[in-house]
């Protein structure tokens, strides 16, 4: 199998690209883009203005939107310090790593498969920098949930970890465990199909490579065995290099 680049949309905000990548030979049900980040201080003042951001609150119910005010306040303040350490010194540690993957591939799924994103767990998940569970969610054109799994290394390309990550999230049901939580933010549509086990997985990961494609193109044949599972309507495949 190879993969090609079907279309490439740059991001100036973000000092991004997005690559929608395709092969000759049918993936079934995976999906594969690739992020190319060109602008770590870019990626990082945006990433403090994504998590600062409340407006997706708005329409919160009072009692759903007391119940996340505080969580939210609490970890924004710990991300945007987080953020503000790689603008003061140019370096990606892994906890920024991380959120780095989560929130570029939510921005390659928004742009290049048009999902709306949901924030970040760690936004309002009862736990600050400590929720168990999936990194990120995002809802596609078919109202299904995509529950995402990031993983990120300064020296491996960890599309193993990510993969068998969420294989094991599934298995042991923590998407269901999401779901008192997701009632707030999604449709009745979305939450229906969930509840009739239909939803999407997205394994994320920082790529280290000289040939990206080939790692991603590893991750198909890893993707294609490990989330196999009729449940498992899609899966997105989301490498970020940097």
């Amino acid at each position: 199998m190879t993969l090609e680049v079907k279309k490439s949309t740059p991001d100036p905000s973000w000092g991004c690209e997005y690559d929608e990548l395709f092969s000759q030979i049918d993936m079934g049900k995976v999906q594969v883009c690739l992020v190319r980040v060109a602008d770590l201080r870019k990626v990082a003042m945006e990433l403090i203005t994504k998590v600062q951001d409340t407006s997706w609150m708005t329409n919160l119910d009072p009692g759903a939107k007391r119940s996340y005010d505080r969580t939210v306040a609490d970890t924004a303040e710990a991300l945007v310090e987080v953020f503000n350490d790689t603008l003061a010194t140019s370096t990606v540690g892994k906890e920024f790593g991380e959120i780095m993957v989560s929130i570029g591939s939510t921005k390659a799924l928004e742009v290049i498969f048009d999902h709306n994103v949901l924030p970040i767990s760690e936004l309002w998940k009862p736990q600050v920098k400590q929720n168990e569970g999936f990194d990120f969610h995002t809802v596609c054109s078919n109202e299904l949930i995509n529950f995402g799994e990031a993983k990120f290394s300064s020296k491996k390309s960890p599309h193993g970890n990510a993969i068998d990550q969420a294989k094991g999230f599934i298995e042991n049901e923590k998407h269901l465990r999401d779901r008192v939580h997701l009632r707030d933010l999604v449709s009745a549509n979305a939450i229906h199909n969930l509840d009739d086990d239909s939803y999407g997985v997205v394994a994320s990961f920082s790529i280290n490579a000289g040939n990206p494609l080939l790692v991603l193109k590893n991750a198909i044949d890893s993707a294609t065995q490990s989330l196999s599972s009729e449940k498992i309507k899609s899966v997105y495949l989301v490498g970020v290099t940097h």
